[in-house]
């Protein structure tokens, strides 16, 4: 059963399925390689499952939104590998 969760004009976490799934911007401070999009996500899935990649362009993108289901990743410089910034995704 999906949940979708409104708190005071507010999105929760949404549940599907009993899995959380949160929204995600993994931001580089200059041009992401695609070697850095591969590392991103060989670290993201040790953890936790990609459910899809938003738009990408190697050596263009500073920045890549992605849904990430299970375990959620931390808001903080560094997290999940060196140099990447992850922030939850605004809209």
């Amino acid at each position: 059963m999906a949940v979708f969760a409104r708190v005071n004009g507010a999105a929760a976490p949404m549940e599907q399925v009993g899995r959380d799934l949160y929204f995600k911007t993994f931001t580089k401070g200059t041009a992401m390689s695609q070697a850095d999009l591969e590392a991103l996500v060989q670290a993201i899935q040790s953890t936790s499952t990609i459910t899809a990649i938003g738009a990408f362009t190697a050596a263009s993108s500073t920045a890549v939104n992605m849904v990430i289901e299970g375990a959620d990743i931390s808001n903080a410089a560094n997290t999940p590998m060196t140099g990447i910034t992850t922030s939850n995704l605004t809209f």
